[in-house]
């Protein structure tokens, strides 16, 4: 009870006869990018566009937390066109939405969210990236608003939405998954905000990559950890420990 079933529970299920067993479903997650700034893959964006690559990075966390990924249409800057898109949105067990959290002119997603008589449980968290983070019950279902910068969309998604994925698949240990390694470098940062760096794990130690911030998803490729800083600490030596969420 409360854990994925792995190669060798079906071996102990099988050396038992139990050719049938009672398991949780797996939930169907609905994804909405939000914008009008926001054009498919496929598509050539003008200057002022950018590629739809939320919804991609979004499916594959949500396939790989065990969900369905039920992708929707962009939900564009309008009240028509992100209402329509919640409610189909709110037909799925969990709704992700990506961008029109923040607090610009044409953020109208938690205003939509109230017309369904959604109820908020918090609106802001102190990370980064990924601060302006909504979550919620809207119908009966849980829905999380999720930053529309790239990097912030996927932390968000990890340290939030993953946990509540694998808790409607009966998962009773869904903490974030981290561990201490030492820094191969010094480090410094603003005190405030726990952050999650790209960065890189390797028999020596833990580095932090060099990245352009929360839009740099070609460093983050590149990574294959974060490391997860104590926002009360100013500074790190080379050698010291810090946590790490491997990606």
């Amino acid at each position: 009870l409360g854990r994925r079933i792995g190669y060798s529970d079906v071996a102990v299920l099988a050396s038992v006869g139990q050719g049938r067993i009672s398991v949780y479903k797996r939930p169907v997650i609905a994804i909405i990018p939000t914008g009008d700034e926001i054009v498919e893959a496929s598509q050539q964006p003008l200057p002022h566009q950018i590629r739809n690559s939320n919804a991609a990075s979004l499916a594959a966390q949500v396939t790989r937390a065990g969900g369905i990924a039920r992708v929707l249409p962009i939900a564009r800057d309008n009240a028509v066109s992100t209402r329509q898109q919640i409610a189909r949105g709110l037909e799925a067990d969990l709704l992700l939405l990506s961008g029109g959290v923040s607090a610009g002119k044409y953020d109208i997603v938690e205003t939509i969210l109230a017309e369904f008589g959604a109820e908020f449980y918090f609106d802001r968290v102190k990370i980064q990236p990924g601060q302006p983070l909504v979550f919620g019950r809207a119908q009966g279902k849980l829905f999380f608003g999720l930053p529309g910068n790239p990097v912030s969309t996927m932390v968000t998604f990890e340290v939030f939405a993953r946990a509540a994925i694998e808790k409607m698949q009966g998962n009773m240990d869904e903490r974030l998954a981290l561990s201490w390694a030492p820094l191969t470098q010094a480090f410094t940062q603003k005190p405030g905000l726990m952050r999650f760096l790209p960065a890189n794990m390797s028999e020596q130690g833990v580095s932090p990559a060099r990245s352009q911030g929360s839009g740099d998803v070609f460093t983050l490729a590149r990574a294959n950890a974060f490391a997860v800083t104590d926002p009360n600490r100013e500074s790190w030596k080379a050698g010291d420990l810090i946590q790490v969420m491997l990606k």
